[in-house]
């Protein structure tokens, strides 16, 4: 069972490895944030394209702070680690 969970695991990281998120921030003239994207936002928006996550496995040490490009951890098994790029641009 435990080799099943593994595999599935590893199965969906696969998938997530390959998404690459566009988060819209209201930002200032320095590129930085009037607020943050956090990991529910993130989740909220990896659920929208079909991926649920709880926003527990998403690994943030800080808020996203910053307009670019971020690379995120998502835990999905404790030996099964997912890499997705999140980039920030500002709000037309």
């Amino acid at each position: 069972r435990l080799a099943a969970e593994k595999g599935e695991a590893e199965t969906f990281a696969a998938r997530l490895n390959a998404v690459a998120l566009t988060i819209r921030g209201n930002a200032g003239e320095e590129g930085r944030l009037f607020g943050s994207v956090t990991a529910q936002d993130i989740a909220a928006e990896l659920k929208a394209l079909g991926h649920t996550i709880d926003r527990r496995r998403i690994d943030l040490e800080h808020p996203l702070k910053t307009l670019g490009e971020h690379t995120v951890s998502i835990r999905l098994h404790p030996e099964v680690e997912a890499t997705i790029r999140v980039t920030i641009v500002p709000q037309d």
